[in-house]
This record gives C-alpha cells, sequence and structure tokens, in this order.
C-alpha cells in the first residue's frame, strides 16, 4: 500500500520558490514566512536559508518587503499605552539610524533627540545596544544613569509626557528578535532585520528623521516608511557612507512631504555651520561619549561634535515642524544649550527612569 508522502510547511514551500522562482517570490509569502520565523515556529536551518535567499536575490532590499517585515514585527510588539496620557503618534517624532555605516562616530541621534525634547517636540527614540559601533544608544544613556530596563511601556509614555523624551529599548519592546539572534550572529552579514530597525518604533510615529548607509538604500527606505504609515520623513546618507548628515561635506536627502517625494543634497554651510572631517567626530565607549554629552550640554564644549549634533537636530526640528529651515532649526536647538533647557530635560528623563 503506498504511504503518501508528508506535505511541506508552507517555510519550505516558500524557500523552494525563492530558491527556483525567485521572481515568483510575494509580499504573502514573505508576511507568512516572517510571521513563522518571527512566532519560534522555524528551525535555525530555515530561518537562514531565507534571510541568505533574500540577500543573495536582493529581496532584502525592496522596500514592500522591509514594510511587511516591519508589520510582522510590529504585530508582535510589545504595546505602549499613549492614549493613556492623551497622546497619538501623530504627536511623537524620531531620529534614528540603520547603523553599520563603519565609521564609528559619536551618538548623535540620541543626543540631538534630547536637545529637540528641550524645545517641546516629544521624542520617542527607539534604540539597542550597540552591534557595530563602540556604543549603542543605550549604552550611552545608562552611562548617562538612566535604567533600560527597570521601566514599563506606561513610564515610558509618562515621561513622554512629562519630560518630551522616551527612550524606547528594542530588546524590550522586540521579543520576538530572540528567534533570529543566534542565526544573524552566525551568518556575520547584514540581512533583512539590519533595515527594519527604524521602522519598528512601537508607538508608530508619523514623522522621522532616518538615516541610511549607503545612497542606493535612501529611496527604498523612504518608500518603506510611506508604506508604513509615516507621513513627513527625511531619508538621510552623507557622501561619506554615513547615516546621519555629514559634518563633513554634502548628505543625500530624500523627503516625504504631503505625499511629494523629493531628492536634494544638503551641506554643513546651509546649517550656517563649520565643515567638520569625520576624525573630528569620532565616537568612542559609552561612559567617554556620556561625559561629551554632558560638556556639550553644560555649554563646556563647542566643536565638531556640537556642530554635528546641532546639524541633525535642525533636521529633526524641520520635519517636526517646529522650523522652517535649516537656520532655524540650528537657533532653536543652539538656544536649548545655552538657556539650559536641554541639560535639564535630560536631568529629568535620567531621574525618571530610576
Amino acid at each position: 500500500m503506498p504511504v503518501d508522502k508528508p506535505q511541506k510547511s508552507r517555510l519550505q514551500q516558500t524557500l523552494r520558490t525563492l530558491v527556483q522562482s525567485p521572481e515568483a517570490f510575494t509580499i504573502e509569502q514573505a508576511y507568512a514566512a516572517l510571521h513563522d520565523i518571527l512566532n519560534g515556529q522555524a528551525t535555525s536551518g530555515q530561518i537562514a536559508s531565507f534571510l541568505t535567499s533574500l540577500r543573495v536575490h536582493k529581496l532584502d532590499h525592496r522596500a514592500d518587503i522591509i514594510a511587511t517585515c516591519a508589520r510582522v514585527l510590529l504585530e508582535q510588539s510589545t504595546p505602549v499605552p499613549l492614549a493613556d496620557h492623551g497622546l497619538s503618534s501623530y504627536d511623537v517624532v524620531d531620529i534614528v539610524g540603520t547603523g553599520g555605516d563603519g565609521h564609528d562616530t559619536f551618538n548623535v541621534s540620541t543626543s540631538a533627540g534630547i536637545i529637540v525634547a528641550a524645545t517641546g517636540v516629544k521624542v520617542a527614540k527607539h534604540g539597542n545596544r550597540a552591534s557595530s559601533s563602540s556604543s549603542g544608544s543605550a549604552d550611552m544613556l545608562e552611562a548617562l544613569g538612566c535604567s533600560m530596563s527597570a521601566h514599563t511601556p506606561s513610564d515610558s509614555v509618562r515621561l513622554l509626557a512629562t519630560t518630551n523624551y522616551a527612550f524606547l529599548f528594542a530588546q524590550r519592546y522586540h521579543p520576538s528578535m530572540a528567534h533570529v539572534a543566534a542565526v544573524r550572529k552566525e551568518l556575520g552579514f547584514p540581512t533583512l532585520f539590519n533595515l527594519v530597525g527604524p521602522l519598528v518604533n512601537p508607538v508608530q510615529p508619523k514623522r522621522a528623521v532616518v538615516g541610511v548607509a549607503a545612497a542606493h538604500l535612501g529611496p527604498v527606505m523612504l518608500d518603506a516608511l510611506r508604506r508604513g504609515g509615516v507621513e513627513r520623513a527625511m531619508v538621510v546618507c552623507g557622501e561619506e557612507g554615513l547615516d546621519e548628515i555629514s559634518p563633513a561635506g554634502n548628505t543625500n536627502v530624500w523627503q516625504l512631504l504631503n505625499g511629494e517625494v523629493t531628492e536634494f543634497t544638503v551641506h554643513p554651510r546651509d546649517f550656517g555651520l563649520e565643515v567638520h572631517a569625520l576624525d573630528d567626530v569620532r565616537g568612542g565607549n559609552a561612559r567617554h561619549n556620556a561625559m561629551i554629552l554632558e560638556e556639550i550640554l553644560n555649554g563646556e564644549r563647542k566643536d565638531a561634535i556640537l556642530d554635528y549634533i546641532l546639524l541633525n537636530a535642525s533636521a529633526l526640528l524641520v520635519v517636526a515642524g517646529l522650523a522652517a529651515d535649516w537656520k532655524e532649526g540650528v537657533a532653536l536647538a543652539r538656544a536649548t544649550i545655552d538657556t539650559g533647557r536641554a541639560r535639564q530635560t535630560l536631568a529629568q528623563f535620567i531621574t525618571g527612569t530610576c
């Protein structure tokens, strides 16, 4: 009597499609595969095969697939009760980079976010520990005295409401990423998940500045942000392959505004700031970077790193709608330092996390 062959799982069928007919791979297959993977229903071999196939066929650089991965992660993320304090995703901004640019510069987006929060804009910074640099956003904040694990999502919303700043520690809000952590480390090359970070802030802000480390990813990331519901955004890439606005020269910008996409370049002179070599804005370990930020907020340091922060804070203020242009953004950001408001915002945030 013939024995029926066991049916292949849907993930196995998807893997076969990726290997034999990658042009036939669909968004529905991507969603189902990522759902299974992030729910712990895939083996490490299947996860590695899926991520490697996407990379080989460059499917992980497609905006619709990046946005689909973000959708699955957000569906499984720890909820953030913004409404408990009368807030919504329309009230919040974020500034974040994909990382992996290899330049190991100072923690500029974290610092810029604190300064922008001091202007009254609500900044929900989504970040993690260092992976390719010496100091990630979580590392520097811990060195400043913040607790990354002691406060709950409700605490984060309270801090956002009272101090205008919250840090959403990625590990806490995306526990499903634990299912892919070991495989990603073993693969040793960037995968789809390296591009998803800026899209999975659990409060889903409608405005953001996002840095990418390669210019060809600029329009891709902007399209993925649009697909994810972001309404105003700037995606930036310094000409050196920097995932921030560069203090050293031109930065490519892709902007989403009123449904329209524009592309242009900016230069530090457009902000009324000096040009500085990237060597002058290198970061150190978390404690070193924390000390630099404290000196800047105390008004004790007026150097290349200050200008680097002002560049990126200005962009976020323009995206937030508080500044009409780059120079006004710089002036608003600088005023928070000169008046002590930025120092006070950080102090209140640190106290609130303890």
